[in-house]
């Protein structure tokens, strides 16, 4: 981010979560990192996982809201990346706000579902995991070095329910439609700013908002037209900026044209704050209310969900 552009992102920011919520906001981006993981049920259960954690003598704390989540304590990124239990897929390594996406969607076994944005395959591995690794995951990934690394994540956490696809989501074709669609669309990340690392912020701008927007809007309309009657699509961000969260959903709603309804989403235990209305001069869809911002702090980092179910 350039000197003249770190004021913009500021006052941005500040009318986005209000004055009330500005500073710990702010002070989550110099917050110590947590090592949160995922129990991959894939290979392990959570009963063995602790078990194996005690006879480690690794200390963790666990999360009200997912059997599967943990948080663990006294153990440095380095440790955590030679630890056996990661290196054999039992755990992976996986903020806690980006499992809540999936738990969203929800996946069952048996169903058909597209992950338009896979890699790393954080997302796909937790949905195989939810699926029993039962019915079928298509992940497709645009960037080859980006696809390669999602092919190994999958081989190491034994999800075998999932085809890869090497290809921009925009334009991949499907013969059939499908029951659930996950968006995890690229943005421009505020949410996970880190002021200890650069290069987390070094490209930030409005103009990289705007190339962003674009990005989501296509991929969520072609979406739109992959999701079978009744099927649900979930549109998951790491950004504050409203053009990429309640604007893109606008956007999507208007465009669709009835096709798409807005689903409530809602998390009780974790802390979040209002959808916004509007943003400068624009007016957003009264529906959109029904979307859910993550507020960062000590364990959360910030995000952005909505969850579209098709007419039908």
């Amino acid at each position: 981010m350039s000197k003249e552009h770190f004021p913009v992102f500021l006052e941005r920011l500040k009318t986005i979560v209000g004055n009330e919520r500005y500073d710990q906001v702010v002070q989550s981006f110099s917050r110590p990192e947590i090592l949160s993981v995922r129990v991959n049920t894939l290979k392990t259960t959570r009963s063995e996982i602790i078990t194996r954690l005690k006879e480690r003598d690794i200390s963790f704390k666990e999360v009200p809201w997912s059997a599967e989540a943990l948080i663990l304590e006294g153990i440095t990124r380095e440790g955590l990346g030679r630890m056996d239990l990661i290196n054999d897929g039992s755990l992976y390594r996986q903020s806690l706000s980006s499992m809540l996406p999936v738990l969203v969607l929800a996946p069952r076994p048996g169903e058909r579902v597209l992950d338009m944005c896979a890699a790393p395959g954080s997302k796909t591995t937790q949905m195989a995991a939810l699926m029993r690794d039962e019915g079928e995951i298509i992940a497709v990934e645009a960037i080859r070095g980006r696809f390669y690394k999602l092919k190994s994540v999958l081989a190491q956490c034994g999800a075998t329910n999932v085809a890869v696809k090497l290809t921009d989501a925009r334009r991949f074709r499907s013969p059939v439609f499908f029951d659930r669609i996950l968006v995890d669309a690229p943005c421009s990340s505020e949410g996970r700013f880190k002021m200890s690392d650069p290069d987390t912020y070094a490209y930030w701008s409005p103009r990289k908002i705007k190339e962003m927007v674009r990005k989501q809007r296509g991929l969520l309309l072609h979406a739109s037209r992959l999701l079978k009657p009744g099927g649900t699509l979930v549109y998951a961000t790491c950004t504050f900026a409203p053009e990429e969260n309640e604007g893109v959903v606008d956007w999507l709603l208007r465009k669709t044209d009835g096709r798409l309804s807005l689903e409530p989403v809602d998390f009780v235990g974790i802390p979040g704050y209002p959808p916004l209305e509007g943003w400068l001069e624009r007016k957003f869809d009264r529906r959109v209310r029904d979307c859910f911002r993550i507020l960062p702090g000590a364990e959360m980092e910030g995000f952005f969900i909505a969850r579209f179910i098709a007419s039908g």
